[in-house]
């Protein structure tokens, strides 16, 4: 499989406390990486330097080899997409108008085109028949699913999900994962940091663990989930299991 994205000795400070302490990764095209870990760890700080959110202190960022720090962020942007965790819809737009503004501004696509792709990816993510409606008329479920079409309207090469799931009440938890498989069966390339361990299970390619800004172990997921090698790592598993 062709590699897509490379990190290479990524290091991210806010003054004194050093968040990312050297991460090395790499992901393969339609790879699917969960990253898990405790809070604190670094996960979020890493997917929002990947996405140039935040700039790290030092490091590289390929995306198909080709240093990312460099490029202008808007059009870096369209090339990687975030699903956040508490959606970050335009209050004031309907959720088609969420899945257009991007397009236009970013991209400089007609109207038309932004509307015909932004209801496309609606109807994808079952949400079609609210495309008129504004966030305060929908479910953090509906939301969230409104957040994906977004981001999947900028046709992005890498799909960054912070805790997509966290946000939502028990219930709707499960409409936004069955997107999320769906993209996968697709072919998307996404990095996904979440704590909804039987989701990382099921569906990821690979699983990293991180702590105290190290990326600890990177395994298949019955690897990781059955035999973890870093006392850290089984440490880890064994609190969050116990109580889910």
């Amino acid at each position: 499989m062709a590699e897509i994205l490379r990190i290479e000795g990524l290091r991210k400070s806010f003054g004194a406390n050093e968040v990312l302490r050297g991460i090395d990764m790499q992901v393969d095209k339609s790879e699917v990486l969960c990253i898990i870990g405790p809070s604190g760890s670094g996960k979020s700080t890493l997917l929002r330097c990947v996405n140039l959110l935040e700039r790290p202190n030092s490091g590289r960022i390929l995306l198909n080899g080709e240093d990312v720090l460099g490029l202008p962020q808007g059009s870096f942007h369209a090339r990687v997409g975030m699903v956040f965790q508490q959606f970050n819809l335009f209050e004031n737009m309907s959720a088609l108008g969420n899945c257009v503004a991007g397009q236009r501004k970013v991209l400089g696509r007609s109207r038309e085109q932004s509307e015909e792709k932004g209801r496309f990816y609606l109807d994808q993510v079952g949400m079609l028949p609210y495309r008129d409606a504004r966030p305060s008329q929908l479910s953090g479920g509906q939301k969230q699913r409104v957040a994906i079409a977004r981001a999947l309207s900028m046709d992005p090469e890498v799909l960054l999900f912070d805790e997509p799931t966290s946000a939502l009440d028990p219930e709707m938890v499960d409409e936004v994962l069955v997107v999320m498989k769906t993209l996968k069966e697709g072919g998307l390339t996404m990095l996904i940091v979440t704590h909804e361990m039987a989701f990382a299970k099921d569906a990821a390619d690979r699983v990293v663990f991180m702590d105290e800004g190290l990326l600890v172990e990177d395994e298949p997921p019955e690897e990781m989930f059955s035999r973890p090698k870093n006392p850290r790592t089984a440490a880890f598993l064994s609190r969050t299991l116990r109580n889910t």
